[in-house]
């Protein structure tokens, strides 16, 4: 437990990447498409902004571990202990973020849609639901999201960089495939409608069994990794 402990606050040093940044980078977004609403004056408008946290969540998770793990294992901190003090330190800051993020959707509803000018913390499809299970799902995302970041990093630590720009390039290769297959067969409407029949929550839980696979093998790749 103590090693643990010791990667949590490892981990809560790095206020920077984990905290100021993601924040400063989501409010300048929020201040642009003010702006824009603002200019435009044609009514309130929907905003893919929110997606800014998201994307910060997936690198800084990749670039925290692969920078983080050789300064921990330098302190004699146990490769186990790192990977399950990085989990818990994502699944914290996914909880906190989510809850930042349903109050400020809430105080988007509350102000109507800040003077009706941008809808960009509250969005139709995302926000459906009780507030529970919005909670959920936020938490199930960001988390997941970030343990591909760490899965990424820690495949890197592992392999090294020419492995892991292959191992993406396959993974690029394959996702393009699957759409070229997708559009020749005519499945995207059939796709669509699986999207639209299922909830923001529904569709979040699919992400479960891909995170507990991307863990399992994030914590093989860093016990043999070199450092």
């Amino acid at each position: 437990m103590k090693g643990i402990s010791n990667v949590l606050q490892i981990h809560l040093r790095q206020k920077l990447t984990w905290f100021y940044l993601p924040w400063a980078v989501v409010l300048f977004s929020f201040m642009i498409n003010m702006l824009v609403s603002a200019l435009i004056g044609d009514g309130a408008f929907y905003t893919g902004g929110l997606i800014t946290i998201f994307v910060f969540m997936f690198v800084t998770a990749m670039t925290t571990t692969i920078q983080l793990f050789p300064f921990s294992i330098g302190f004699s901190i146990r490769r186990s202990d790192f990977f399950a003090g990085t989990l818990i330190f994502i699944m914290l800051i996914s909880m906190i973020t989510a809850i930042i993020l349903l109050l400020l959707g809430g105080i988007e509803v509350w102000t109507g849609a800040w003077g009706d000018s941008i809808y960009f913390f509250h969005l139709p499809y995302l926000h459906d639901g009780p507030i529970l299970i919005q909670f959920l799902m936020y938490v199930i995302l960001l988390t997941s999201i970030s343990l591909i970041g760490v899965g990424i990093g820690s495949f890197f630590l592992r392999f090294r960089g020419i492995r892991t720009f292959i191992m993406l390039a396959v993974v690029a290769v394959m996702l393009s495939a699957l759409a070229l297959i997708a559009t020749s067969g005519g499945w995207w409407k059939a796709i669509f409608d699986w999207f639209a029949d299922n909830t923001a929550f529904q569709l979040s839980l699919w992400f479960i069994p891909i995170s507990f696979v991307i863990a399992i093998c994030s914590r093989q790749f860093l016990r043999k990794a070199t450092v």
